[in-house]
């Protein structure tokens, strides 16, 4: 009996990943708005309703896509801000961490940070915004780190800084193409000049 359960409980988690890659795909292809129920069930090859016994809605749905991704992204943050590493070195690897999602885990990057729409949905704010609030929260104090051993500018102002900063990595989102835009190390290496140039680091 116990077996039985198990292979249950083995097909059903594997139909969950196949709904989660069929919607990843569309969504990166359409967008999230451009994108419906009907679309996800016709991609997996099972009927509308039979999406319900997995997932109770569109959002969550999109939340089991990008909140991995979201968690990966805080925690290695942490690990570096919580490091010895130097102020200049903190905010490179910070990049580097931003950055490199474009290399290993592209398509819930782009759906993230190019779907703009989702942010008006609630259910999905709710889940993702304390990540994304940790994940800000932790730049900004990278930032003041450097500005108190004089190795950044003291005249910026950390949320401003930071919030450029971001802008400026999550922007590679819409123009960036893996395989035919420069690799990914090189992308990094020059955001990191330029970065660490406007906060004032030799």
């Amino acid at each position: 009996m116990t077996n039985q359960l198990t292979a249950v409980e083995q097909r059903r988690e594997n139909r969950r990943e196949e709904i989660v890659s069929a919607a990843q795909e569309l969504f990166l292809r359409h967008g999230y708005s451009n994108t419906s129920l009907d679309d996800i069930a016709r991609a997996v090859g099972i009927k509308r309703e039979g999406l319900y016994y997995y997932f109770p809605n569109r959002p969550q749905i999109l939340i089991e896509i990008i909140k991995p991704l979201g968690l990966q992204l805080r925690d290695r943050v942490q690990e570096i801000q919580e490091s010895d590493a130097p102020p200049e070195e903190k905010m490179r690897l910070s990049v580097e961490n931003h950055l490199m999602r474009f290399e290993n885990r592209f398509a819930e990057s782009q759906i993230t940070l190019r779907d703009d729409y989702f942010l008006e949905n609630e259910e999905v704010l709710s889940e993702m915004r304390p990540i994304w609030d940790d994940y800000e929260r932790l730049w900004i104090l990278i930032i003041e780190e450097g500005q108190g051993t004089g190795v950044f500018d003291e005249g910026l102002d950390p949320r401003i800084a930071h919030l450029g900063i971001l802008g400026l990595c999550n922007w590679a989102a819409r123009w960036y193409k893996p395989g035919k835009s420069m690799p990914v190390p090189e992308l990094i290496e020059m955001y990191n000049r330029m970065v660490l140039r406007s906060l004032g680091a030799s």
